[in-house]
């Protein structure tokens, strides 16, 4: 399965950097074709490794309906009013995926839940799996990001200090993502939320029922 144009011009722009302020120099300093060169073996590396967990993910598969997504958002998130949730299903060739979200904001405060159900499209989990695959564990003084689980599902979460602003993404079921956002709220919201919600049940679900 091939990666998205996107996903890798994201890595071609992320090499870009390397390329500033070539020529000259001591003679230690490598080469613009050098760095070049080492850009592009990084970017094929990391090409191959994003295809071949893609292709780990199986066959797609029908997705199931967004209503039902619906269902397995969170009455809402630290007591906050919950907005009206949102949710589709979505058809492109022979790519099929729902999802569906819903915000809660008071003022400066605010939250959002996403869940997403990418029926088996390799591509779509490949960033995900890859940042979980390297197992980081990240802290600073401006805050941490880290692989970890929630109910037993491999997940990734990082907190800002300054912007008092966390984000949490987990992998249910090897299927289901769902994210959550908070900001001006405290650190483990996000986590708690994700805790509260039914993943397990979620994990089950095989639609596409509506």
């Amino acid at each position: 399965m091939r990666i998205s144009l996107v996903f890798t011009l994201v890595l071609i722009l992320a090499g870009l950097p390397m390329l500033s302020g070539c020529g000259g120099g001591e003679k230690s300093e490598p080469s613009a074709l050098e760095k070049l060169q080492e850009t592009a073996k990084n970017l094929e590396t990391a090409s191959k490794e994003l295809q071949q967990v893609g292709e780990e993910q199986g066959e797609p598969v029908p997705p199931v309906s967004f209503r039902t997504l619906i269902n397995y958002l969170p009455a809402n998130v630290a007591n906050l009013a919950k907005g009206e949730p949102s949710g589709e299903t979505m058809n492109m060739g022979e790519w099929n995926f729902s999802q569906a979200s819903a915000r809660c904001e008071q003022g400066e405060v605010n939250a959002s839940v996403e869940n997403f159900d990418y029926a088996h499209i390799g591509t779509m989990y490949a960033p995900f799996k890859m940042l979980v695959k390297m197992k980081l564990n990240k802290e600073s003084t401006t805050g941490y990001e880290r692989s970890t689980e929630i109910a037993g599902f491999s997940a990734y979460e990082t907190w800002n200090n300054k912007d008092q602003r966390a984000e949490l993404t987990v992998l249910v079921g090897d299927r289901f993502i769902v994210k959550i956002q908070t900001g001006k709220l405290p650190e483990l919201t996000a986590r708690r939320t994700a805790e509260g919600m039914d993943l397990k049940k979620l994990a089950k679900e095989t639609g596409p029922a509506a």
